[in-house]
């Protein structure tokens, strides 16, 4: 399989009043197109802030990370904002639906920033994977907490990112709930071909991805 993304000697130092803390220090792995990967560790391990690092969301220290080759540190606040859109979709243990829109547009709201719309019938497939068919027209408010979930998944995926990015996804959930979102975020994933990265304490779900990084001190301790 090839590779979508790398991480290449990835440090991160926090600046603080008491002075500086690092997070993580050297790490570098590669992740393949199409596979679940589980990124594992104790809290404050460092695994949250090499998942944002390799989302985006966060700048590293020092090193690079790429995407189909491409360096994403090098780019300014803008065109990162624009990458992160077109090629990554994110699922976060909070929802992060916006309260005043309905289902539908919370889905579409990514495209929509992007200046595109939707494929209706790639639309009409996530809705249907998801089980949303019925639920465009509520409001957050409305919904369960997997349904928001749902909701969130299907934001994720509906612009065809390469990579879904996934930071502790059932951590609002009871473990029914959790163990279906779950199920459903890696179909999702499987299905159209993307790479899924997910943050978890849970072992559980480590257990059911094709490839596990454990981070200790800010280090990769183990690959399996």
């Amino acid at each position: 399989m090839s590779i979508v993304l790398s991480a290449r000697d990835i440090h991160k130092v926090y600046h603080t009043s008491s002075g500086d803390v690092p997070a993580l220090n050297g790490i570098s792995c590669d992740f393949e197109r199409g596979l679940f990967y589980a990124i594992i560790g104790r809290s404050g391990s460092g695994k949250s802030t090499l998942l944002h690092i390799l989302g985006g969301l966060d700048r590293p220290t020092r090193g690079q990370v790429l995407v189909d080759g491409k360096d994403i540190c090098s780019l300014s606040d803008g065109q990162m904002a624009i990458f992160r859109r077109r090629h990554m979709g994110f699922v976060f243990q909070q929802f992060n639906l916006l309260e005043e829109y309905n289902v539908k547009n919370n889905i579409c709201m990514p495209l929509k920033l992007d200046g595109r719309k939707p494929d209706p019938r790639f639309y009409a497939e996530v809705l249907d994977t998801l089980g949303l068919k019925e639920k465009v027209k509520k409001y957050p408010s409305e919904l369960s907490g997997g349904q928001q979930q749902r909701a969130a998944i299907a934001r994720s995926v509906l612009s065809k990112p390469a990579l879904i990015i996934a930071d502790e996804p059932t951590g609002n959930l009871d473990k029914k709930t959790g163990d279906t979102v779950l199920e459903l975020l890696t179909t999702c994933a499987a299905r159209f071909g993307q790479t899924l990265i997910v943050v978890t304490h849970d072992p559980q779900i480590a257990k059911k991805a094709d490839r596990i990084i454990c981070i200790e001190d800010g280090r990769i301790v183990e690959k399996e």
